[in-house]
């Protein structure tokens, strides 16, 4: 009875023990602050200066992505992020996206995919600068920006 009674403890703590270090979904994203706001608003009181070529404007940082508004006067230089995927939506102005080889006419309600390691660039083509929000994951460390040819670090 005694051995019974030992074997049924060292059981119910070994189920203890292994129900403890069970992982149920993934871990919980870091506490940050939710974002609720209104871009047409926020480019209204933060607009682009007439000496920036690009103004970013962290929205959101998560466990597993980041999100900025954009506002881009003339232009993205031609880069690449060897570690990040990027989703770009344009909230208004026009411009032409350079995705590799291919280039394409973006404007406002336009969305852009772009892996990791995709070569890229824009040209803004309206007389109000392009404003974007850029969803990058995982989240963007402000160094994986690459540039091709002879794009410099400038942004």
């Amino acid at each position: 009875m005694k051995i019974r009674n030992l074997i049924l403890t060292a059981l119910m703590l070994a189920l203890m023990v292994s129900s403890a270090c069970a992982q149920e979904g993934p871990p919980a994203p870091p506490a940050v602050s939710p974002f609720v706001g209104n871009v047409f608003n926020l480019t209204q009181q933060q607009p682009l200066s007439y000496d920036q070529e690009i103004a970013k404007q962290p929205l959101a940082d998560t466990a597993t992505s980041s999100a900025t508004l954009l506002q881009v006067r003339t232009g993205v230089k031609t880069h690449y992020h060897a570690y990040h995927d990027e989703l770009v939506y344009v909230i208004s102005g026009k411009g032409v996206m350079e995705v590799g080889d291919h280039k394409q006419v973006i404007q406002a309600g336009d969305v852009i995919s772009l892996v990791r390691g995709t070569v890229h660039s824009l040209t803004v083509k309206s007389t109000q600068p392009m404003v974007a929000i850029s969803v990058i994951s995982p989240p963007f460390d402000g160094i994986d920006r690459i540039y091709v040819g002879n794009a410099k670090e400038e942004e």
